[in-house]
């Protein structure tokens, strides 16, 4: 299958393909049925079906409120539309803040003709934000292929599970022997290399990864086993450092049976149209596995203070002085 990407303006897509289209039909769900998402694979993994199918444009009752951007996920848009050449216009709010009505007014303008605005103290970090990501990229090897590479390229298949899949693609290269899909992370964390592993896992970004490389080997299966996903991490604060960082195969060999669970959920509830919630029943809760091993290592640490001090430790509640007061008595059982 050679590399075409069919323009798309509106509605559903007739089958598989790569596609250029706007964030808001993408988001709306332009797979010929209601698809899968790494957003919505992540909410019916950390979550219940009940959260997904209410996330879900297409399964969900009735429309959501709409909630107003954070500033810094409108620095993050604008930062994304400037390194990538793609997205909608970027619409300057000529105010420090939006606590005035005007400021407000032309915000939400801007939303409603699609468009993306942005206050102008927050353009200015956009702006050094994409001037930064584009300056520091040609400088490390491996990455001279993300300025021509394709951008926003979203990816709709039909999966062997029978399930349809959808993706959107900050940039891809897709080469005759391999394929690189990259994605931009702009935010107020860190991207120092070694916050990264956590970072990644705490926000799903393998779980995105493992969905990506799926749905692209399923459009390109002689190039299965040969797709790269990349992180480009650069922070919002000064100097907006740069990392460039590569999924390891430990990291996708989890992922992957991550996003086969997610599918195997989302198959088995769309085919007997229930989405359930969380058990209705008392659980147990699961600690997780540091929990002992920090306890432990307190007792120990106490231990010693304790009897450096000469005063050791009784750890037998029942010997304890400080019981509870008898009510009858008034003094220790």
């Amino acid at each position: 299958m050679a590399m075409e990407i069919t323009p798309h303006l509106v509605g559903f897509v007739r089958g598989p393909g790569l596609y250029r289209m706007s964030a808001d039909v993408y988001h709306a769900d332009c797979a010929p049925e209601p698809s899968l998402s790494s957003s919505i694979a992540k909410v019916l993994l950390e979550q219940s079906p009940e959260h997904a199918a209410l996330a879900h444009p297409r399964l969900r009752a009735e429309k959501p409120e709409d909630r107003d951007a954070t500033r810094p996920q409108e620095i993050g848009t604008v930062a994304h539309k400037l390194i990538l050449g793609q997205g909608a216009e970027v619409v300057p709010i000529d105010f420090d803040d939006y606590k005035k009505a005007d400021a407000k007014t032309a915000r939400a303008d801007a939303y409603k003709a699609g468009r993306c605005p942005i206050l102008m103290p927050d353009l200015v970090v956009a702006e050094r934000i994409a001037d930064r990501v584009l300056g520091r990229l040609p400088l490390i090897p491996g990455c001279e292929g993300f300025a021509t590479a394709p951008a926003e390229v979203v990816a709709v298949v039909q999966d062997r599970s029978g399930a349809w899949l959808r993706i959107m693609m900050d940039r891809v290269e897709i080469h005759a022997t391999h394929a690189i899909i990259w994605d931009v992370k702009s935010g107020d964390r860190s991207a120092a290399p070694h916050m990264l592993g956590r970072r990644i896992l705490d926000m799903g970004m393998d779980i995105q990864a493992a969905l990506y490389v799926r749905v692209l080997s399923t459009l390109f299966p002689h190039l299965a086993g040969r797709i790269l996903f990349r992180w480009i991490f650069v922070e919002n604060a000064e100097p907006n450092s740069v990392t460039v960082a590569e999924a390891p195969e430990g990291m996708l060999h989890n992922a992957r049976r991550k996003v086969a669970l997610a599918v195997h959920r989302w198959n088995h509830c769309r085919r007997l149209d229930t989405w359930h919630g969380y058990p209705a029943a008392i659980i147990v809760p699961e600690l997780p596995g540091w929990a002992d091993t920090q306890w432990s290592a307190r007792e120990e640490a106490e231990d010693q203070a304790a009897r450096e001090a000469g005063a050791p430790i009784n750890w037998d509640v029942a010997a304890s002085p400080f019981r509870p007061l008898s009510p009858k008595r008034g003094r220790a059982a």
